[in-house]
């Protein structure tokens, strides 16, 4: 993500040739996002087996939604047109309080899930000029002159989410990791994902400070 976006912002802030929306550069964010998803499923699907509280879920969601709020609001204010109006923590945060619901169905999510990615192939794209509904962003469908920065819908990226969860009941409680040498290595390899919501908040202007240093661009 760190990489991605650090030359996103060399395309857009400093006019270096590189195209983050196509090629290679594309995938790279695609599967990005795949796998910060299936990892916020996974994540879930383990804290459920060891709690299963969904008021808990429910105040998380919440708290991950008003950080979304506060992207929406700060990318307004730089870029009124193309702000972000549900990106990935929107989806997240709504995620998450939706989660509880599908946790019943434990492995069987990586079905719902591929199931209601495949329920995005039937919207129609808007058509040039319609005025569409804003209500509908979230769901996948967007006003034909919808542009956004950031835009992961639920439909169809809350299926990856629950394919996540379906993965991480399959595997909660079967893997054992005794045979990995040096176990408190891997977990201090593994803290910056205790604080994945401060670094995905925090990242970006820390590469645009950086990059205006070290290019000195005016």
């Amino acid at each position: 993500m760190v990489v991605y976006h650090g030359a996103y912002d060399l395309a857009m802030f400093h006019g270096w040739a590189i195209d983050p929306f196509s090629g290679g550069w594309w995938a790279l964010a695609r599967t990005t996002l795949v796998l910060f998803l299936i990892v916020s499923g996974m994540s879930f699907a383990v804290s459920w087996n060891r709690t299963p509280m969904a008021a808990k879920y429910f105040r998380r969601g919440l708290w991950i939604l008003t950080w979304g709020m506060v992207v929406s609001l700060a990318t307004a204010i730089v870029d009124p047109e193309t702000f972000v109006r549900f990106g990935v923590l929107h989806l997240i945060g709504t995620g998450t309080l939706l989660l509880p619901f599908f946790a019943r169905f434990r492995s069987w999510n990586v079905i719902v899930g591929m199931a209601l990615m495949l329920a995005s192939s039937p919207f129609p794209a808007p058509s040039t000029g319609s005025a569409g509904s804003p209500l509908l962003i979230p769901l996948g469908i967007p006003p034909a002159s919808f542009t956004s920065v950031d835009y992961v819908p639920l439909i169809p990226w809350f299926g990856v989410m629950l394919i996540g969860t379906g993965i991480g009941s399959l595997i909660y409680g079967r893997w054992q990791w005794r045979w990995v040498p040096a176990w408190d290595l891997w977990k201090s390899l593994g803290m910056p994902g205790r604080y994945s919501l401060w670094i995905y908040l925090v990242h970006q202007p820390i590469l645009l400070l950086l990059l205006q240093l070290l290019l000195n661009d005016q």
